[in-house]
């Protein structure tokens, strides 16, 4: 997962900082330097941010299409 794939992430689900650092287990300063691409992105955070996103979703059809890309994204991190 890239910086702007999660801040992506955080303002679809119209999150602030804290409230989505909060939700994925790390703190608000982390979270900015992850997002400005200054400190690495676990797989542990890329997957709780992914699952975060996925679970935030009201919408059946987005929700699927989320998993979809949740499991993209699982196989890509297994390969690293």
């Amino acid at each position: 997962m890239q910086a702007e794939d999660l801040k992506s992430k955080r303002l679809d689900m119209g999150l602030s900082q804290a409230d989505f650092a909060d939700a994925i287990g790390v703190s608000r300063v982390l979270l900015g330097q992850m997002e400005r691409g200054q400190a690495p992105i676990e797989k542990r955070t890329a997957m709780a941010a992914t699952h975060h996103w996925i679970m935030e979703c009201k919408s059946d059809a987005a929700r699927a299409e989320r998993r979809r890309l949740f499991a993209k994204l699982h196989e890509q991190l297994a390969e690293d």
